[in-house]
């Protein structure tokens, strides 16, 4: 099923249009980049620190997580794996198993969700999303990747929601 939705995306959703774009975000997806900006600017402010923290936190934290499971499962890049596949952008040096770049995104998204209300939580989940599928589109990863990094973001964003709560005084995360 990997294969057929990557081959999918390849052959039906590929685009001259939307080729940059896909580029574009996965670029700034790379090492957690646009997400660790996000929560750096967040700590230059008094009045959201400890909300910045938080977000770093749950990017060192969710991110370091993948990294460990990416070595432990070892699994290679689809488009080794499959001869029709035509891998955009730069060749990934890294395992495929979990997404980083998903993993990244979500538990920042997670976090960002339950702090903040109106538009500024939806344009972060909806740019996750775009990110996410950002790794299928250019042919980097497969959809169980990008699903277990979902998952592993899901779970690292709430250990570090629940450890924030516990010393909220410290961090004051609201």
């Amino acid at each position: 099923m990997d294969k057929a939705i990557l081959i999918g995306i390849q052959e039906y959703i590929r685009n001259d249009y939307l080729t940059p774009v896909m580029l574009f975000v996965s670029a700034i997806g790379s090492f957690g980049a646009v997400w660790l900006f996000m929560a750096m600017l967040l700590t230059f402010r008094r009045s959201s620190r400890g909300q910045g923290i938080l977000l770093l936190i749950v990017i060192l934290f969710s991110g370091g997580v993948g990294e460990c499971i990416k070595h432990m499962v070892m699994r290679p890049r689809p488009f080794l794996q499959i001869p029709d596949l035509i891998l955009l952008g730069p060749l990934p040096r890294s395992f495929s198993f979990p997404s980083g770049h998903t993993i990244c995104a979500f538990a920042l998204a997670f976090i960002v969700w339950r702090l903040y209300r109106g538009w500024g939580r939806i344009l972060v989940m909806a740019l996750a999303i775009v990110m996410a599928f950002s790794r299928l589109y250019l042919g980097a990863h497969y959809p169980t990747d990008v699903l277990a990094g979902v998952v592993v973001a899901y779970l690292g964003s709430a250990f570090v929601w629940r450890m924030g709560k516990k010393i909220g005084r410290v961090i004051d995360v609201g």
